[in-house]
């Protein structure tokens, strides 16, 4: 009887032997953090290597042409030490970013590993507008809130973890612990905006049983579902994805794992997707309706939204990926899954258009390419897709750039030297709404 591989175990083998060693501690090389500046350009933040394990890290705003806005190296906002590179960007809405990373604190013998986290907000003319930070937590996780402020997910030690909320100012208005949504994760939480200054979180976890929840917070911090969270799906569950359904609610993709015949782990899963509306009644029956049920291994999904009350559901089938369309009511659109010569590894943006973009990451020959799918499940950009780069690369990023294209960033050309990071770069490309590479043929190199 076969059992299931995981493919996200796959990623993180792969993660941690593309990785380093600092203060004892696995680092994936990261891709540098990218985000629209609402004008067509980009905004992004990566490490420079000052030593092995102490990076500093730069903020660099690209115009929509290719050219650096910030200087030759943009904008310092800070170091971090112990060998963890790794950082986020998300717009403030108004052409500057906000940017999150972290630093790897000194161990202590018997104490777990610690680390200190940082949010810091820059303007659209590279201004640090303000820094917040704080000992022993980890950020899982971190949306935009709308007015120029950012949602994070923070983990702190065996507590609960909790929503944080930093407004435009820099003030914490969710009060310095935030609020708990009261479930324990079993991996990050995934988070959407609800369209007015809140937020709807989705945990695969176990609270009696296992399921996939979703709890809905407004912008004043107030738990909005019923306590202990709305249950989108019950039974054993993983890899849950959500979007906003455009009406104050979500829609969520997820994995059901399939037990074995023994009983003895799981031989098989299915894609669903499940609607919750804005006052959190599940809409689309107990169990969601079924995306792909047909293959025996079929993992990995994730989704976008349609602009139409609906989603864009992609997954992975036998080391393909595929896609399928559901309106509101929950009625696939497309007669047929939409196939892509895509890997196990992929990200996906909005086009804006009721369609999506899907930037897949291959390894070795054409190491990265991208495909946009329109409303009807039409590829626009050839039977293969957009060649991004030929270079040997680790982990694309993808955001749209608000212009119908995409905007994406890898990191290449890592050089380790007793078994750490000695040296690594970062890498932006703008795709076009047409298919085209804009800034050139391999992508802009950060640091020049």
């Amino acid at each position: 009887m076969r059992r299931k591989v995981v493919i996200s175990a796959l990623i993180a083998a792969i993660l941690l032997t593309a990785s380093c060693i600092g203060g004892g501690m696995a680092v994936p090389i990261r891709p540098p953090g990218i985000t629209g500046d609402n004008s067509g350009g980009a905004i992004g933040t990566y490490a420079v290597y000052e030593t092995l394990t102490e990076q500093d890290y730069y903020v660099q705003r690209i115009s929509p042409e290719g050219d650096f806005l910030w200087g030759e190296r943009g904008v310092l906002i800070g170091s971090t030490g112990n060998g963890c590179p790794g950082s986020e960007a998300v717009s403030d809405g108004s052409g500057g970013a906000i940017v999150r990373w972290w630093e790897c604190l000194p161990e202590v013998p018997g104490e777990p590993p610690s680390c200190q986290s940082y949010v810091a907000r820059i303007n659209a003319e590279g201004d640090v507008q303000w820094q917040w930070g704080r000992e022993g937590v980890e950020i899982a996780s971190m949306i935009a809130d709308g007015a120029g402020g950012v949602i994070i997910g923070v983990l702190a030690g065996d507590a609960k973890p909790s929503l944080l909320k930093i407004g435009s100012e820099g003030n914490l208005p969710w009060g310095e612990d935030g609020v708990s949504v009261g479930l324990w994760p079993e991996r990050s939480d995934e988070m959407v905006s609800d369209g007015s200054g809140g937020i709807i979180v989705v945990r695969c976890t176990f609270q009696g049983s296992d399921s996939v929840y979703a709890q809905k917070v407004d912008s004043q911090g107030n738990i909005l579902w019923q306590p202990g969270a709305v249950q989108a799906y019950t039974g054993p569950a993983e890899e849950a994805q959500v979007v906003s359904d455009g009406a104050g609610g979500a829609i969520i993709a997820y994995m059901r794992d399939i037990p074995c015949e023994d009983g003895v782990g799981f031989c098989d899963s299915d894609i669903y997707a499940q609607r919750i509306d804005a006052e959190g009644n599940v809409l689309w029956g107990p169990d969601g309706v079924p995306i792909c049920t047909e293959s025996a291994v079929v993992q990995n999904p994730q989704i976008v939204d349609d602009g139409a009350g609906g989603a864009i559901v992609f997954f992975v089938d036998e080391r393909v990926v595929c896609a399928q369309r559901v309106d509101a009511d929950g009625h696939k659109l497309w007669d047929e899954d939409v196939e892509l010569p895509a890997t196990t590894y992929y990200s996906l943006v909005s086009d804006g258009s009721g369609g999506a973009i899907c930037v897949w990451y291959g390894g070795g020959g054409i190491s990265a390419a991208a495909q946009r799918i329109d409303a009807t499940g039409t590829k626009l950009w050839g039977l293969d897709g957009t060649t991004l780069t030929f270079r040997d690369l680790y982990l694309p990023g993808a955001v749209s750039d608000g212009c119908g294209g995409v905007l994406i960033s890898w990191s290449a050309d890592v050089k380790i030297r007793n078994y750490e990071i000695s040296d690594v770069s970062y890498y932006v490309q703008r795709v076009d709404a047409n298919g085209d590479v804009v800034w050139g043929d391999e992508g802009i190199l950060l640091e020049p």
